[in-house]
């Protein structure tokens, strides 16, 4: 453990407590606080790139007449074959970047990115989540975090619990990054979220 993982307490003022929260947004995501919509036609996933909340679902509508799939790069999921206004819906339990593909289609490609959340405040600590379930069946969870543009440092690596305390005793604000592995196969790091430390 290094030191800017050693758990520590510091009071702060309540209006520092609101103004921290109101910084806890992933970098670059855009607001999908109600699941995602990916429509399959014109030999394209569109949008073909989505980001989701932990446990949000994405719903494929396969429109064309063209049978296609939507097939994980990493063996996450598979559709199968779907066509004329035939749907898929998968919910996304735990963090990262998961690429996908057509497999009948190899020019057809989207990515479904989830990041992780954070709860907390500066009095009570902060509580990352990056599952909604703990690891079983092979999955477990890889987490990283780093101060300001600093080093990725691992804080989670092989984990089967789905969240943890974190509270480095170092002020600054922190990124902090999941994924997800199953077997030998690991999704891309998801989305980073912001954690101020005071």
């Amino acid at each position: 453990m290094t030191d800017a993982m050693i758990p520590r307490r510091l009071l702060a003022p309540l209006a520092a407590a609101a103004a921290a929260a109101a910084l806890l947004v992933p970098s670059g995501a855009a607001e999908a606080r109600a699941g995602a919509s990916v429509t399959v036609a014109d030999m394209a996933f569109s949008p073909a790139s989505v980001t989701v909340g932990l446990g949000e679902r994405v719903t494929w509508t396969f429109r064309d007449s063209v049978a296609h799939t939507t097939t994980s790069d990493q063996g996450f999921w598979d559709s199968g074959t779907k066509s004329g206004g035939a749907t898929y819906s998968r919910a996304f339990t735990s963090a990262g970047t998961f690429a996908y593909h057509c497999t009948i289609h190899s020019m057809m490609r989207g990515k479904v990115a989830v990041p992780l959340s954070v709860s907390g405040s500066p009095n009570a600590g902060w509580t990352l989540r990056w599952s909604t379930k703990k690891g079983k069946g092979g999955v477990t969870f890889d987490v990283q975090a780093r101060r300001g543009s600093g080093k990725w440092k691992t804080l989670v690596s092989g984990a089967t619990a789905a969240s943890k305390e974190f509270d480095p005793t170092r002020a600054g604000n922190y990124s902090v990054r999941a994924r997800t592995v199953k077997g030998g196969s690991r999704s891309g790091w998801s989305p980073t979220t912001t954690v101020p430390i005071s």
